[in-house]
């Protein structure tokens, strides 16, 4: 599952078959990119609460640790979230600004190497995320406070490392 977070979050111009002028979804640039969309478009989201989408969107893979591929992959949840639950957020950017908050939160929260007493508050996750909605907005601090209570207790984790754990 690394190795598909890997390939999701690839750059979009990058190849699967390097000759000039194949198309995208026989291998050329952008190739990655399709396979992510395809990905995204198997999925759904209809009236999931934002962080149990995010959770059912990771199942699929491990999310690669450079800063960028997780940009890219949570630029397409937002925009595939937003689409399907226009309720929700008033723009996309504001639902792949909260994604991000929301993947930070999670290793801030479950990472064994931060110490409890540095680790994110509720008050500073509500802090962290004021303004980000349009024109510089605020969400309902009751949605960002349930979103940061079911991530404190219930981490997002891949089934394969629970049943790991469990043995």
């Amino acid at each position: 599952k690394t190795q598909i977070g890997e390939v999701l979050g690839k750059e979009p111009d990058s190849a699967f078959v390097k000759d000039e002028g194949v198309d995208a979804e026989q291998g050329g640039k952008g190739f990655f990119v399709r396979i992510l969309h395809h990905y995204v478009d198997g999925l759904e989201f209809d009236d999931l609460l934002f962080d149990d989408a995010i959770r059912l969107f990771l199942s699929g893979f491990r999310l690669p640790g450079e800063a960028q591929k997780i940009d890219r992959i949570m630029e397409k949840f937002a925009e595939f979230y937003t689409r399907q639950n226009g309720d929700v957020f008033p723009s996309a950017d504001t639902a792949f600004i909260l994604a991000f908050s929301v993947i930070m939160l999670q290793t801030d929260l479950h990472n064994p190497s931060i110490k409890p007493e540095k680790r994110m508050t509720m008050e500073g996750f509500v802090r962290n995320n004021r303004g980000i909605s349009v024109d510089g907005g605020d969400l309902p601090s009751e949605f960002l406070e349930g979103i940061f209570k079911r991530i404190q207790v219930k981490p997002f984790t891949l089934k394969e490392d629970d049943d790991a754990r469990a043995k």
